[in-house]
């Protein structure tokens, strides 16, 4: 599963400090592989050791060389380039985009994170919210990144896609207070929550 088009152009993406990077080995943004994603990085290149979980899991990261946190095993720090981005997972693709339940776990939001430097130059900021006293709810966007970031949300709801995410629930991640909802996923809600 391809989603176009990318919403950071690459440019900017590969010149970038945040994405690939983690603070600790256990970061809870680690990007997610589902078995078919796990089986493309491992035919890339990437050694089957970093998966835990052949059905599905979060990637296992690396110590990064200049001893400042950890690092995607698929990121090459000196070209600063994915080496399986032609099939890095659905995860991925959807940065700086975020799939999560509600704090309440009774529905799924779409969002977008604040953390990403070229969404949030592009919302008039400097510093994400947890680094300011902003609200994120008060943070906006260009109205053409909010129509992508509708586009991305409908393909998202689409049946192909709502099977795709039934099948591998572990790609909806925890709420997460920072990322600025952009709407509520009705549809994928009631594929992943039994009736009531």
């Amino acid at each position: 599963m391809i989603l176009e088009p990318q919403v950071v152009p690459s440019e900017v993406c590969c010149r970038c400090e945040v994405c690939c990077r983690f603070p600790e080995a256990g970061s809870l943004l680690r990007p997610y592989f589902t078995d078919v994603e796990i089986g493309q990085a491992i035919s890339h290149g990437i050694d089957p050791a970093y998966f835990t979980n052949r059905s599905g899991c979060q990637i296992s990261v690396i110590s990064d060389h200049t001893g400042d946190g950890y690092l995607c095993p698929a990121f090459d720090p000196e070209t600063r380039h994915c080496r399986i981005y032609p099939v890095r997972p659905l995860d991925c693709q959807l940065y700086p985009f975020a799939l999560m339940w509600s704090d309440a776990e009774d529905y799924v939001l779409f969002g977008w994170d604040p953390k990403c430097p070229f969404l949030l130059v592009q919302s008039g900021e400097d510093l994400p919210p947890f680094l300011s006293d902003k609200d994120p709810s008060r943070l906006t966007l260009p109205d053409s990144l909010v129509q992508q970031a509708h586009s991305v949300a409908g393909m998202l709801e689409s049946k192909k896609t709502l099977e795709y995410l039934s099948t591998h629930p572990r790609l909806i991640t925890a709420f997460q207070p920072d990322v600025v909802i952009i709407k509520r996923l009705n549809r994928l809600t009631a594929a992943l929550l039994p009736p009531q």
